[in-house]
């Protein structure tokens, strides 16, 4: 089957690193709660629109603004590691392995929107926000999670059979 939107199998290890160490990198900063991330990377950077968050003057479109950008370097990096891990060819990519692949984007799909609404009706200010950037990175997680799962399932139930 000819797949031309999926990356090569060989690009799967370097996908693998650039999804593990944001979350590795983020994590630490979440759990010892001592330097905050906000505190690394700070650069003038070009912004569309900056509101001028709280006590800040300066709202407008298109204007350089000082920023600590780790953050959204890091989640950057998380969504482009999550994009090659799902979406690289396995070993032998095949109708089943396409059909697999499919489901468990609709699920992740499925379980990402309900996740979503949950929060939505149920959670409040600046917790409600992480819980957005969450779901960014949440549902390529749970599409990995489900797709290999399903693979491994597959597999042992074909070497089951012989």
């Amino acid at each position: 089957m000819k797949t031309n939107f999926l990356f090569p199998n060989s690009w799967k290890i370097f996908g693998w690193l650039l999804f593990i160490i944001p979350i590795v990198v983020t994590t630490y900063f979440w759990i010892t709660g001592g330097e905050s991330i906000d505190n690394f990377l700070v650069v003038n950077t070009f912004a569309i629109y900056d509101d001028g968050f709280i006590l800040q003057s300066g709202n407008g479109f298109f204007k350089m603004t000082k920023n600590a950008m780790l953050d959204e370097v890091l989640l950057v990096v998380c969504l482009i590691g999550g994009l090659i891990v799902g979406f690289a060819k396995t070993k032998n990519e095949d109708e089943m392995i396409t059909h697999i692949r499919y489901t468990s984007l609709v699920w992740a799909t499925y379980f990402n929107i309900i996740m979503m609404m949950i929060t939505t009706l149920f959670v409040f200010g600046m917790v409600y926000f992480n819980a957005m950037i969450f779901f960014m990175i949440s549902s390529l997680l749970f599409f990995i999670v489900r797709f290999h799962y399903m693979i491994y399932k597959f597999n042992k139930l074909n070497s089951d059979e012989e």
